[in-house]
């Protein structure tokens, strides 16, 4: 039977590239967790996970990344501790959320992708740092579209905080949707990744 039905000579390529580079065969760090060790600790943990809110932390330099753990169950009903998306703080005179700032300010967009006049300076997984174009004043709340270059759009709503020394606004996020929520951390985490690559190595 000829190859030539069945797979063309890139997908052939493909398939071997698949096998033979390591980082395709990598899983995602964060996406589960085995316990070891003594039973009872691993029970007890297994049991706060299922009924409280359970993180796993990592310190570092000046920061501290938190990861949520929760309780999942696979098709064979056997029980996983799963590590979630970490939250991200840098220590200073207070603990805060790590804030990246952007290379560019990124436009909030309406629902229709046209961008208005907030732009993101700096975003963090609880508040986005905004400038104020066109000499329009600065809504109490916002509820639009982050849309960074090269990563799907993200919904964010926010509430006016303060007006910074440098003409900036400070905005809260007070996101509904879970989903859009975890979008957020994992952009965060990826731009993480991109400024502190020998600590995701």
């Amino acid at each position: 039977m000829s190859h030539d039905g069945l797979l063309t000579q890139d997908e052939l390529d493909f398939i071997q590239l698949m096998h033979q580079n390591p980082l395709f065969n990598q899983r995602e760090v964060s996406s589960s967790l085995t316990v070891s060790g003594v039973s009872h600790i691993r029970d007890l943990l297994t049991r706060l996970a299922a009924h409280e809110q359970v993180t796993l932390q990592a310190q570092f330099a000046n920061q501290k990344m938190s990861f949520p753990l929760s309780l999942i169950e696979d098709e064979f009903h056997t029980q996983h501790l799963q590590l979630g998306v970490p939250s991200i703080f840098e220590e200073g005179p207070k603990i805060r959320p790590w804030r990246l700032t952007l290379e560019e300010p990124v436009a909030l967009e309406n629902i229709r992708s046209r961008p208005g006049h907030l732009w993101v300076t700096e975003v963090s997984f609880k508040g986005l740092l905004i400038e104020v174009r066109n000499n329009s004043r600065p809504p109490r709340q916002f509820s639009q579209w982050f849309s960074p270059t090269g990563y799907e759009r993200i919904a964010v709503r926010g509430t006016l905080e303060q007006k910074t020394r440098s003409g900036f606004y400070a905005y809260r996020l007070n996101q509904r949707d879970k989903e859009e929520t975890e979008r957020l951390r994992q952009f965060i985490l990826q731009q993480h990744r991109l400024a502190h690559p020998t600590l995701h190595a």
